[in-house]
């Protein structure tokens, strides 16, 4: 099935499930599938012997607690592969940096769809833009799955090399650049991935109406699951899933509820 055409509404988990174990981690991927994720959302950028790793920062200090600063870019899988991100006593490969195609087997065998971030802070972003797309393009069919940026021409780049794959526009208040939603129709984007505090119903509307499934991030509260939910918002981002998949398959139920012959 096509992420467009997975059901609404759709929760991903934020970095896997970040609540119950380090980010972006095999361990991370297994939390998400348990609270209930539909998918998960996971961040890429290559290592210094080009393999594509599932990291969110350059530097390994925010998922080892400051205890290593080293740049990702500067070091080897091999390297990467020998740090226990949840403390040395844990010995466990679930709490490791996985490489890219680690995470999309796992997802496999979950059921999970993936939404693949590829980071923009990187020595070179067409490498990660071509690394992506061999990996991506191997994926059996019926594997959902959906690449999202914050830079515009990453994802063009991912579109040239790969056509049939599709991509979400990623936008954040930074900078106020909203003009850039400008750019999904150009895109070919299938989604529009948005920073909860950007969304109005009237943009909602405008999105919903080009046939793009509007994704919000980062949403961890109930009431703001309801507040975006009642203004047509059909995707969400979270840090805790399992905190929010009740209140979901409840809207959803009851929309579902309301729609039906008396």
């Amino acid at each position: 099935m096509a992420y467009r055409e997975l059901p609404s509404p759709l929760l991903l988990g934020h970095r896997g499930c970040r609540t119950i174990a380090p980010e972006n981690t095999i361990a991370a991927i297994d939390g998400a599938a348990a609270a209930g994720a539909a998918g998960v959302e996971i961040d890429v950028r290559s290592c210094a012997t080009g393999e594509l790793v599932v990291a969110h920062d350059p530097t390994l200090a925010p998922v080892t607690g400051g205890r290593d600063e080293r740049l990702i870019a500067e070091l080897s899988l091999g390297e990467l592969r020998r740090i226990d991100l949840a403390g040395a006593q844990q010995r466990s490969t679930t709490h490791r940096i996985a490489e890219l195609g680690e995470v999309l087997a796992r997802c496999r065998q979950l059921g999970l769809a993936v939404n693949v971030e590829m980071k923009r802070d990187v020595p070179s972003r067409s490498a990660v833009v071509r690394a992506t797309a061999t990996h991506l393009a191997a994926l059996e069919p019926d594997q959902p799955f959906v690449v999202s940026s914050f830079d515009p021409a990453m994802l063009a780049g991912l579109r040239l090399l790969a056509p049939t794959l599709p991509v979400a526009l990623l936008l954040h208040r930074a900078g106020r650049r909203y003009h850039l939603e400008l750019l999904a129709r150009p895109l070919g984007a299938v989604a529009i991935h948005v920073e909860r505090t950007m969304v109005s119903r009237p943009l909602v509307r405008r999105w919903r109406a080009r046939g793009l499934r509007v994704v919000a991030w980062t949403v961890n509260h109930l009431q703001e699951v309801r507040d975006l939910y009642s203004i047509g918002v059909n995707g969400f981002i979270s840090d805790d899933p399992a905190h929010l998949e009740p209140e979901l398959r409840r809207l959803s139920g009851a929309t579902d509820s309301s729609r039906r012959p008396s």
